[in-house]
């Protein structure tokens, strides 16, 4: 059974060691047989939580950025 598997980089480079890894990751999955996709987060404009506790009601962040578009490739929600 085919799984989608998403690879979050957090490297703070392209090419460091921490997102070859993530390379070496999707090649496995891939192999496996499962759609994978990565985001590497450096190119991503993500604000840090305020703690403001809008999200516990409406279950989204008041913050306009680029969040949201990686929360939606979580489908189990």
């Amino acid at each position: 059974m085919s799984k989608n598997v998403l690879i979050l980089s957090a490297s703070p480079r392209k090419g460091g060691n921490s997102d070859l890894l993530c390379d070496q990751f999707i090649l496995g999955a891939k192999e496996a047989g499962h759609h994978v996709e990565k985001i590497f987060l450096a190119d991503k404009k993500i604000g840090y939580c305020t703690g403001c506790g809008s999200c516990f009601s409406s279950h989204k962040c008041v913050q306009k950025d680029d969040m949201a578009e990686v929360l939606e490739k979580d489908d189990r929600r």
